[in-house]
């Protein structure tokens, strides 16, 4: 099995012992046992009855969405490649597993691939949008009836619900706004029936499912009002059909025991509940898979004519939506509490999963992807195949470890998803789609910060906010101030590209200032003085950019004033030591920065041509220390741990990419990847910034544009990517 298979399966697996562990914390076999004596015969009969329904209207759901693609299949046909597609998900990838299925399948139908990833993507996101409006009706009703304890994680679900609607409304009204009208102008009737009867379908669906929770959770606790039990199954169900684990097995679980619980389940009963639904659930698509294929032949798809000419290009609407939702998703990072720890999980990760299949898909039997510089598959190779023998290195060495095989090794497979995702648009429209993607990627971040710069200053003029909600350093989203910091250096670097000129785009680079002084990362205050300079040098216009410093500089100037005289009449003192005051941090932080770079340098010495092997100075930390710790520099990490070799592949990369920002400067994804090198490059040396998911998500689309100049001189400004 690949190694991120064996990821999947890990999460599905440890997820899954959690919730045992859960309920065996509190309970034992006899109290499973008892739970199971009462479910009534007749509940499982209707609770098959009802999976059985849900499968059908599948299948009709993939039937009448192939056919809108100018595809005919028979419902037998619609039913086999659903059942295939959710069996190979269950026992390999989930989303990814299931277009692998789908496509083994359509294809001996005369579906090409890209059209199988369209399908599958316009089904997903019609059931993904009515469980979403299921869950957060369920939330809803039960935050209406349930005594909730913001400081247990309230706190994290209301931020991060104002900033989703922060990014929606700033990209809506910055980048994509108007492309959105455009297309929903030019719906036809028939093209707005179908896509209602798609979502109507699926609200069927997902009643069925619901219904068969409902059923089970019953007979296990009838004094529970079906209201409340709906609710909070329809939050499990969402929870489940996360690309996180195998078919949803183990967050299923975990989820229910929460959620159930909440309600006055006991923890045995919603984990028989939820173990009940996989185990059921499963068996119903093999059975399905098992009767359709009796007889089942390869055949041809009729192409249906009169809907090709009526369709619109969904390929093209995907090579878009994909990216552009990627550059929004990425700044929010989340954890995923499990027995063992938590998860971090970007809400990009599965978008990015989609664009890359489609990426390959692309270019399947077209040859290799172009690039503005050569040899860039090369490169890719190399530096995978540095990261792959220092797994192994460290496995013979000192054995396993889940930072180097997943962090490490399944986390540079996603951000290679992250570069195609971020090529898909450029591929598809150049420069718009380059332009579009800054503006997107600006916008979402200058929308957090304003978010974290509100609450800030609300709290320092003594607005009297729930704990949590506003951080000493803001992180936005990130989970990490010094993370968050990097990204919004790559929100200035995308506004000057931008030629954010006008007096909105001064006042979002002075945002984003802002937002870059309260995380108060050093580094970053560094790594900005270079962006800025490196920008003017390469001829970005000097007096838009001392006019967002200066804005800058007089917010936080007028905020410490009002604190000053908040002071003065109340005499209480600001929180945090106000916001001038940004640098407090104990010396055990900074000293331990310190001590994993000297250390880190250290086993470079005592192993300096290979390195120590990926997830040694983890690994010597967890079993000397007793606590996980990482090498505080990109640069220290890859020598300590990959040593000459490796850090000299990984350089000669970055040097190459430098090389064509110095020299191709006056054009807009040269200018960009400039930009972001010097961001990178410094703060790196003080944090390890290497798996940063949005610097490659923008270096994908940088090196997909196409060269537009020759050798531009030293002063000349930028082409435009945009105008603001």
């Amino acid at each position: 099995m690949p190694i991120r298979g064996m990821a999947r399966l890990l999460v599905s697996a440890a997820l899954l012992v959690s919730a045992i562990a859960a309920v065996f914390w509190v309970s034992d076999w006899s109290a499973l046992s008892a739970a199971a004596s009462e479910i009534f015969l007749p509940s499982l009969a209707l609770v098959l009855l009802l999976l059985l329904c849900g499968v059908a209207l599948s299948s009709l759901r993939l039937k009448l969405i192939t056919a809108d693609l100018g595809y005919t299949l028979t419902f037998r046909d619609a039913a086999f490649t659903l059942s295939i597609g959710q069996l190979a998900g269950t026992a390999f990838l989930q989303f990814a597993g299931q277009l692998l299925g789908r496509g083994a399948v359509l294809s001996r139908r005369g579906i090409p691939p890209a059209a199988t990833v369209v399908i599958s993507g316009y089904e997903r996101i019609a059931a993904f949008s009515v469980s979403m409006l299921l869950a957060a009706g369920g939330a809803l009703y039960l935050f209406g009836t349930l005594s909730i304890d913001l400081s247990s994680g309230g706190v994290p679900l209301i931020k991060l619900g104002l900033g989703l609607a922060a990014v929606t409304a700033a990209g809506a009204f910055w980048a994509w706004g108007s492309a959105v009208m455009d297309f929903v102008r030019g719906l036809t009737r028939d093209m707005i029936r179908r896509i209602v009867r798609s979502f109507l379908i699926s609200l069927i669906i997902q009643g069925t499912t619901l219904a068969a929770y409902v059923t089970l959770a019953n007979d296990l606790a009838p004094s529970i009002s079906l209201a409340s039990l709906a609710a909070a199954s329809c939050i499990v169900m969402l929870a489940a059909s996360l690309p996180v684990s195998f078919g949803g097995w183990g967050l299923r679980e975990l989820s229910a025991v929460v959620a159930l619980q909440a309600i006055g389940l006991s923890s045995a009963s919603a984990l028989l509940v939820a173990l009940l639904i996989g185990f059921l659930s499963l068996t119903v698509v093999a059975a399905t898979a098992v009767v359709v294929m009796i007889g089942w032949k390869p055949g041809q798809a009729v192409p249906s004519s009169s809907a090709a000419s009526e369709r619109p290009d969904y390929a093209a609407a995907m090579d878009w939506l994909l990216p552009l939702a990627a550059a929004t998703a990425v700044f929010f990072q989340i954890h995923i509490p499990t027995g063992s720890g938590r998860i971090s999980v970007n809400l990009a990760d599965p978008v990015v999963v989609v664009g890359a299949v489609l990426f390959v898909l692309h270019h399947v039997g077209q040859g290799w992807p172009q690039w503005r510089i050569g040899g860039v598959t090369r490169w890719i190779g190399a530096t995978t195949a540095v990261l792959a023998l220092a797994i192994v290195h460290g496995w013979t060495a000192f054995g396993w470890t889940d930072w180097a095989f997943v962090n490490k090794g399944l986390g540079w497979l996603m951000l290679l998803c992250y570069a195609a995702t971020g090529a898909l648009i450029v591929r598809r429209a150049q420069d718009a789609g380059f332009a579009r993607l800054l503006q997107t990627f600006a916008a979402s971040g200058v929308a957090i910060a304003a978010l974290d710069i509100g609450l800030v200053v609300l709290d320092q003029l003594g607005v009297d906010l729930s704990p949590g909600l506003v951080e000493r350093r803001v992180a936005g989203l990130s989970q990490n101030p010094n993370a968050f910091a990097l990204m919004l250096t790559l929100v200035l670097a995308a506004l000057i590209v931008l030629r954010a000129n006008g007096a909105a785009g001064i006042a979002m680079m002075a945002t984003t200032l802002v937002g870059l002084w309260l995380a108060g990362s050093r580094a970053a205050f560094i790594a900005v003085p270079f962006v800025l300079a490196a920008a003017v040098l390469a001829g970005a216009a000097p007096r838009p950019i001392l006019k967002s410093v200066a804005a800058a500089c007089l917010f936080i100037f007028g905020v410490a004033v009002l604190q000053s005289e908040l002071q003065a009449v109340t005499g209480v003192a600001a929180a945090g030591g106000g916001v001038v005051n940004v640098f407090e941090r104990t010396d055990v932080v900074t000293a331990q920065h310190i001590q994993t770079i000297y250390e880190g340098l250290a086993m470079f010495m005592a192993q300096p041509l290979f390195g120590a092997g990926l997830g040694a100075y983890i690994h010597d930390q967890a079993t000397t220390v007793g606590t996980p710790l990482v090498i505080h520099s990109t640069a220290v990490w890859l020598l300590a741990e990959t040593g000459l070799v490796g850090f000299a592949v990984f350089a000669a990369a970055a040097l190459r990419l430098l090389a064509e920002a110095v020299w191709r400067r006056a054009e807009p994804a040269a200018l960009m990847l400039l930009l972001t090198l010097c961001a990178f490059g410094v703060i790196s040396m003080a944090h390890e910034m290497l798996y940063q998911r949005a610097v490659w998500l923008l270096l994908g689309a940088m090196l997909a544009a196409p060269v537009l100049a020759a050798s531009p001189a030293m002063g000349r400004r930028p082409v435009s990517a945009a105008t603001v």
